[in-house]
């Protein structure tokens, strides 16, 4: 089931995203996905900063409780739900804070979710022990690894191929596909950070 999480940070061009099952906006992510010609399914966050006005009262799930993120809430939803294949927009340009806050909201959510977050011009691929990441791009694509905690890493396909522990820091950055296909595998949760050619 694919399920699309709008966010109210900077948005890419939508044109090029599939039709999904079920859209959310987080909180006032919502008020922006409306701007954009896409009605959201559900409201949910702490629902503090969306314009309720804009919005049928049914669809408001609001969760309140400063613990935990509006991101953090909308993915603990999908988790609980068998929401599994999730993209998300909106993730980044805001404050600097708040997207801190997101990589950390993706870092520790269920492994059991597929995560991908669409920026203009690169993919983040949110990578997890339970599953091998297997990349299409162009020969020549450049890409990133990040892990925010020591991890066991190991790619195929790529110019700088990992074998072995990778943790918090600039190791990873600025690698290369040498053929159309790819992999990468860990113990623990990974960032890849395709760019677009």
């Amino acid at each position: 089931m694919a399920t699309l999480l709008c966010l109210p940070g900077k948005w890419p061009d939508i044109s090029k995203l599939p039709n999904f099952n079920f859209i959310i906006g987080v909180d006032s992510g919502a008020d922006i996905a409306l701007e954009n010609g896409i009605s959201p399914n559900l409201v949910i966050g702490d629902l503090d900063s969306v314009n309720r006005e804009n919005h049928q009262t049914e669809i408001l799930l609001e969760k309140s409780g400063q613990n935990d993120s509006d991101l953090s809430k909308a993915l603990q939803y999908c988790s609980d739900n068998g929401m599994n294949n999730i993209w998300i927009i909106g993730y980044s340009g805001g404050k600097s804070d708040h997207e801190l806050g997101n990589h950390a909201a993706v870092f520790n959510s269920n492994h059991n979710l597929e995560i991908r977050i669409i920026l203009e011009g690169m993919t983040i691929h949110r990578v997890v022990s339970e599953n091998e990441f297997q990349g299409l791009a162009p020969k020549g694509t450049i890409l990133s690894i990040f892990s925010f905690e020591e991890a066991s890493v190991f790619t195929s396909g790529l110019k700088w191929n990992l074998n072995g522990i990778l943790g918090f820091s600039s190791r990873g950055i600025s690698n290369e596909t040498i053929d159309s296909e790819f992999s990468i595998s860990t113990d623990g949760c990974v960032f890849v950070m395709i760019h677009e050619s």
